[in-house]
This record gives C-alpha cells, sequence and structure tokens, in this order.
C-alpha cells in the first residue's frame, strides 16, 4: 500500500529593515546565526524527535498527542506539523531514524544467508519496547484507512521489498524452490511477526527469531 505525504519546510519571510539599522550590520548578524551551530529548523526536528522518543519509554501511543509533545519539545503545533501530517507519521520517524530513511538492502552472501539477516534484523526491531510501540502505532492505525496506509508507507513497505528481492534472487539461483510464491511468502513471515505483537502479552525473544527464520527457510526450500 502506498500514500502521498509530502514534507515541506517552510522558510519564514525576510522581514525589511524599518529600524534604521546600518545594512552591514544585519549582514553581519545574519552570517552569525547561520554559523552558529544547525539550523534553528534543524534543532527543532531534533527536539520533536528527541522527545517523542522519551515519551515512548513511559507513555502508551495512544496516550501521545501532537499537543504534549510540542508541549514538551518547547516548539508550536504548528512547526510540528510542518514536518508530520499526524502523530503516526511522527511516531514512526521518532523510531526508525531520520525522515526518509530507508533500511538499507542486505547483502554476503547467498540468499539463505541474506534471508537470515533480514529476519535477524526485523527481529531486532520488534524486540522490546519498540516492539510494543510498533504494534500500539498499528493498533493506532486501524480504521483509518490513510493512517494505516502511512504505516505501511513509512514502515513495512521497504521491509517487504527486500525480502521479496532476497527471495527472488533465490528462485533464480536455484536456492529456493521456483514454484515459491513470493508475495504469500513475504506475508506469512511478516505476519507471523504481527501476530506475535499483538496477540502475545511476552515480548518478542531470539528464540521466536530463531524459530521464524528455520521456518521461513523450510518453506523457501
Amino acid at each position: 500500500m502506498t500514500a502521498n505525504a509530502a514534507h515541506t519546510q517552510i522558510h519564514a519571510p525576510v522581514e525589511i529593515n524599518q529600524n534604521n539599522i546600518a545594512p552591514e550590520a544585519i549582514v553581519v548578524e545574519e552570517i552569525a546565526v547561520r554559523t552558529n551551530g544547525r539550523p534553528r529548523s534543524e534543532k527543532s526536528m531534533q527536539a520533536i524527535l528527541d522527545t517523542t522518543n522519551k515519551m515512548l519509554l513511559m507513555t502508551a501511543v495512544r496516550d501521545i498527542s501532537i499537543e504534549s509533545v510540542a508541549k514538551k519539545a518547547g516548539v508550536g503545533k504548528t512547526t510540528i506539523y510542518r514536518w508530520w501530517p499526524n502523530k503516526v507519521a511522527l511516531v514512526l520517524d521518532a523510531i526508525s531514524g531520520p525522515m526518509n530513511s530507508l533500511p538499507a538492502p542486505v547483502s554476503g552472501g547467498k540468499p539463505k544467508d541474506l534471508l537470515e539477516k533480514q529476519l535477524e534484523r526485523f527481529a531486532r526491531i520488534c524486540r522490546g519496547r519498540g516492539g510494543k510501540v510498533i504494534a500500539e502505532v498499528y493498533a493506532e492505525s486501524q480504521g483509518n484507512a490513510d493512517t494505516q496506509a502511512l504505516f505501511f508507507e513509512k514502515f513495512m513497505v521497504q521491509h517487504e521489498e527486500i525480502l521479496a528481492s532476497i527471495l527472488e534472487q533465490g528462485k533464480t539461483s536455484g536456492d529456493f524452490r521456483a514454484t515459491l510464491n513470493t508475495a504469500l511468502t513475504v506475508d506469512m513471515i511478516y505476519g507471523a511477526f504481527f501476530y506475535q505483537l499483538m496477540s502475545n502479552p511476552n515480548p518478542l525473544d531470539q528464540n521466536f527469531a530463531n524459530e521464524i527464520i528455520l521456518e521461513a527457510l523450510r518453506i523457501c526450500k
């Protein structure tokens, strides 16, 4: 599923010099502002992401609001909405890294090795508090088609494409059976992760990760 979500950075307009200040003084001040650390917009964005991550340690996603994040981060709500259309988008960026950053495809080894690496990486993401946050975000997105599409676009699509590419490589090389249904296999594997996150009160652990990797390899043979 895809969602068209655009993040547009809005720059403040340049004010006209109406205070009889010497032009050279304005230039010096402007240069100082530009060179003194990171741009204000970048600092504000990082403060928002850091605040969101801290809140997620102690607060359920359903209890977090744009208003509460803005207050704790010391910014206005409009500043948050400048970069994120809603709470789900903000939380997804907070837990997954900078906006528009994509997980790099795993590399090195045969398709079997790549499959193990990708599933181990996904298992690490789903462990501990991170897994609970993902489950809470997924639950939060239900009932809203746009928000659900955003969840899949920002979190799942990249992982699905990476896994599908590995399966196709294996089918081409002969490591996996040629009759393997790639799309269905991707859904079955990641679906097992989500079922575990949504239905089991215990955190996803290494034993589960090991078992799902073994079962995935059996399916692909």
